[in-house]
């Protein structure tokens, strides 16, 4: 083409593109298909947020106005934003294997605040779409600055996620951000008032009242942390404090968390597979929501071995070790969408994405890699081979993260969860930027579904029985080393080897990475 390239030379320039992404990775082991399958989820994983400035750095920001990028350092700006979604894997994966990028993704958020007068929660383009529920923003960035994509921007983006923690947007405001606050600070919950008519368009916290205050105080507690590393001390007690709220919305008769009024009754069915004001969910699928705090959670429905109990119950545990791929289809798929009225595990759904690692803090990490292993077999290389809906990327990156063996169990901070890899070894190219030693390698000779349990596992060659690692410990090491047999062992069960909390009273002042 005249001016510019034939349509050949830029489909082989776009393919030598991906060919060079993709090889960041480098799988060994299994069959054809598990690897084909999991470069398609490796791919999907990487096609947003996608690039929203033209070649010449001009973009339209959320007040419809022209901008430059070249106004705040020339980094590309980037658009479409399903945080809800995304916070839980993508933003991690991004984080790990493209850091710049990730870094331009959220500044672009933060011009967002400036441009519009609000962060976002589920930005389409230049619109605020107002979707799902919570402040899946706040983790967002605060993964973000964790993992150090926020240097020279800490105090910036700390500003923005404090105006958008403590208060609500402006009735001019096409954002409806933390949009129960006002009970939410008064009372410790927002409440779930059901049909309560719409001020802007798209989703109400109220009408999802507990799933909402349980996201509201997850947020809370990476905020926490964040306050704390940069010295913001009252506030950080501040959020701190909120990060406990969860409690407030957990019934002691029932033992599940439970939809308060307006008044502070528990409203909605008392059976938690039937409950109401949970955005996409159950009772029974939200109450693992607590990344938080994990130990404290446990308490509440009555310490590790009644919550094992209650998982084993979740996860259809003992159908589950006799057929894994028939429990995952025929008893926690129950359609695509079908989100309500259940007692298990939902795959395909984002609340329930964290789920199978509960069995780290429970002390049983061979039932999360049971549990994974399974959900794994749910996708395919076939057309229908990705299960549910991918929303931007979020359901790849849990295959993706989820084989390589490693997952933020604590989306908002950096903290990776350990179950055995699907692949004997993985190659990570990283950014030396970032990872000063620009490659990390996990190794699990022997790995499958007949010798899928964890006996042990090296750092470097150090044994270790935590079951997490921090990005800090990624970045300082070169090799993750399971060692793996039929059986399960007593790798991981010890004290001190969960995640420890995060960001709440007896875990904000955890050391920064």
């Amino acid at each position: 083409a005249e001016g510019g390239r034939s349509f050949d030379r830029t489909r082989a320039a776009a393919d030598a593109a991906w060919e060079r992404r993709l090889e960041l990775v480098r799988a060994r082991g299994g069959d054809r298909t598990l690897r084909r399958t999991f470069y398609s989820s490796l791919y999907r994983s990487f096609l947003a947020p996608n690039v929203g400035s033209d070649v010449d750095g001009r973009y339209t920001g959320w007040d419809q106005k022209v901008h430059r990028t070249a106004d705040f350092g020339g980094s590309a700006y980037y658009q479409n934003w399903s945080l809800w979604d995304t916070y839980r894997t993508q933003a991690q994966l991004l984080a790990l294997l493209a850091p710049r990028e990730s870094r331009d993704m959220a500044l672009s958020v933060l011009r967002i605040d400036k441009e519009s007068g609000w962060l976002p929660k589920w930005g389409y383009g230049t619109v605020e779409t107002n979707i799902m529920t919570g402040d899946p923003v706040t983790p967002f960035l605060t993964n973000a600055y964790r993992q150090g994509l926020l240097a020279g921007h800490e105090e910036e983006a700390y500003a923005a996620l404090k105006k958008n923690a403590d208060g609500v947007p402006p009735a001019g405001s096409p954002a409806v951000g933390r949009e129960a606050n006002a009970p939410y600070l008064k009372d410790g919950f927002v409440p779930y008032i059901k049909g309560r008519p719409h001020q802007k368009p798209g989703d109400s916290d109220f009408e999802h009242g507990a799933s909402a205050t349980l996201e509201y105080a997850l947020s809370d507690a990476m905020l926490a942390q964040m306050a704390r590393d940069l010295g913001h001390d009252a506030d950080a007690d501040r959020y701190a404090a909120r990060a406990q709220n969860y409690r407030r919305i957990f019934d002691g008769s029932t033992g599940f968390f439970r939809a308060r009024d307006e008044h502070g009754a528990f409203t909605g069915p008392a059976d938690p597979a039937r409950s109401e004001g949970f955005h996409e969910g159950t009772s029974w699928q939200y109450q693992w929501l607590v990344p938080q705090d994990l130990p404290g959670m446990l308490k509440l429905i009555g310490g590790k071995d009644k919550a094992d109990e209650r998982l084993d119950s979740f996860f259809a545990y003992p159908q589950l070790l006799k057929d894994p791929a028939r429990t995952a289809r025929e008893v926690w798929v129950n359609g695509p969408y079908d989100y309500y009225n259940a007692d298990k595990y939902n795959p395909q759904n984002e609340p329930d994405l964290i789920a199978p690692y509960t069995y780290l803090s429970t002390g049983r990490p061979w039932k999360t890699t049971d549990v994974v292993h399974a959900a794994l077999t749910l996708f395919t290389d076939t057309p229908t081979g990705m299960t549910g809906n991918d929303d931007l990327g979020t359901m790849s990156a849990w295959m993706v993260l989820s084989s390589i063996g490693v997952f933020p169990v604590q989306p908002g901070t950096d903290s990776w969860g350990l179950s055995t890899p699907v692949f004997d070894r993985v190659d990570l190219t990283l950014d030396r930027r970032y990872y000063p030693g620009g490659h990390f390698t996990v190794t699990a000779p022997g790995t499958s579904s007949a010798h899928r349990y964890v006996q042990s596992v090296r750092l470097d060659g150090a044994g270790r029985d935590r079951t997490y690692l921090t990005t800090g410990e990624l970045r300082a090491g070169r090799e993750l080393s399971f060692t793996v047999g039929a059986e399960p062992s007593g790798w991981g069960t010890g004290e001190g080897a969960a995640p420890p909390p995060v960001g709440t009273a007896a875990g904000a002042g955890s050391p920064r990475h």
